[in-house]
């Protein structure tokens, strides 16, 4: 089972990544145990679990949370017509985040999440990778909004100047005048 956390500011917390895992009681395999949808398709078909099970689980829940569909409504399968077309993703969105999140991150997350989907586990990024990833996708954003802010501040001082000016020129027009 998954734990996916939404905290103040929209901060998610996903915690425990064991969606599909073998237990083992007395000494032997219970054979396979996780979560359908979530479930590596490679663990399925070797009966092997690796931490790059895990990661393809943590693809499943990316697309999820771009996307609001729930693996069990055919998530993959959306997935996959998404990546035939280069504006794929930009179609499969979650209509409440279109015009309210910046569409290069959310394509940029997507990106992110098909790697960790591959078809060969060893081809899937680590957890660290992941993480650095979806970092700098972040800092791009907060270099952004800083930048911006900075031209906004400027703009200001700018238009503030302006007003300075103007008022000392129609002062220094009105002297002419008298």
């Amino acid at each position: 089972m998954v734990y996916v956390s939404l905290y103040m500011h929209h901060l998610v917390y996903v915690a425990d990544f064991g969606l599909s895992k073998e237990e083992v009681f007395d000494g032997r395999n219970s054979g396979l145990k996780g979560t359908y949808g979530y479930i590596d398709p490679m663990y399925i078909s070797t009966n092997e679990f690796t931490t790059k099970s895990d990661i393809y689980s943590f693809g499943v829940i990316l697309f999820e949370l771009i996307t609001a569909i729930h693996p069990h409504q055919n998530l993959m399968e959306y997935v996959n017509l998404a990546s035939m077309s280069p504006d794929g993703v930009d179609e499969i969105l979650d209509t409440r985040i279109v015009g309210t999140c910046n569409p290069m991150e959310a394509r940029s997350l997507a990106g992110i999440a098909h790697k960790c989907l591959h078809k060969i586990p060893r081809k899937r990024p680590s957890i660290g990778e992941v993480s650095q990833a979806i970092l700098k996708i972040k800092n791009r954003r907060l270099v952004k909004e800083d930048t911006m802010s900075l031209v906004g501040e400027d703009i200001s001082r700018a238009m503030s100047r302006i007003e300075t000016q103007q008022l000392e020129l129609r002062k220094m027009t009105s002297i002419n005048e008298i």
